[in-house]
């Protein structure tokens, strides 16, 4: 039975991330569509549009695996005798918000030039 609910993780899980892909690549394509229709080069438009969005996605990321990666040294090696899983919580989060803070400062340097 635990074969089975792992195989049936597994596989929510490919068909979730094919389907995710696949409405991203949708959803551009179409933003190209009619940008094509309207005389626009998409070009231009295109990486101006989503570059805050991928950079903000990647920097919040990047936070929270430092997070995660931070915690499991802490956990492991800091307080080993220590049963605490806030710790792993917390670092998630703090690592997140800082990754957001350095997103925010780099999007403000960007458009201030």
């Amino acid at each position: 039975m635990e074969l089975f609910a792992v195989a049936l993780l597994f596989l929510t899980s490919v068909i979730l991330i094919v389907s995710l892909v696949y409405i991203v690549i949708n959803t551009r394509h179409k933003e190209k569509m009619a940008l094509f229709e309207k005389g626009l080069d998409p070009k231009n438009f295109l990486n101006d549009h989503f570059m805050p969005q991928t950079l903000r996605a990647g920097m919040l990321l990047v936070g929270v695996g430092l997070g995660f990666l931070i915690a499991l040294v802490i956990d492991e090696y800091v307080l080993p005798f220590v049963d605490n899983p806030a710790i792993y919580g917390g670092s998630v989060l703090l690592f997140g918000g800082l990754g957001l803070l350095v997103f925010y400062m780099i999007n403000r340097k960007k458009n201030k030039n």
